[in-house]
C-alpha cells in the first residue's frame, strides 16, 4: 500500500472506541470515509470479549515491531 493512499485518523481513543450498552461488545467506529462517487461511509465493527483479548495480543505484537530493535546484550565474562 502506498502512504499516499493512506487516511490517518486523527480522534481520540474515545471516539473510535466505546462499551455498547449491553455491556457484551466494543464499538469501533471509523471516522467518516470520502469515497469517489459514492455517499459517506459510516463503518462501525463490534467485537465480543474474545475478540477484544485477540486484538489486545495482535496489537501489542505488531506494537514491538515497530519499535526500535533493543540492543545486544553485554557480555559477563
Amino acid at each position: 500500500m502506498n502512504r499516499d493512499d493512506m487516511l490517518l485518523v486523527d480522534a481520540p481513543p474515545e471516539q473510535l472506541w466505546t462499551l455498547i450498552r449491553d455491556r457484551k461488545f466494543v464499538r469501533f467506529h471509523v471516522p467518516p470515509v470520502a469515497v469517489k462517487g459514492a455517499p459517506r461511509l459510516d463503518v462501525m465493527l463490534d467485537f465480543d470479549a474474545d475478540s477484544v483479548d485477540e486484538l489486545i495480543v495482535r496489537l501489542t505484537v505488531l506494537r514491538a515491531q515497530m519499535l526500535p530493535p533493543l540492543p545486544a546484550p553485554h557480555s559477563r565474562s
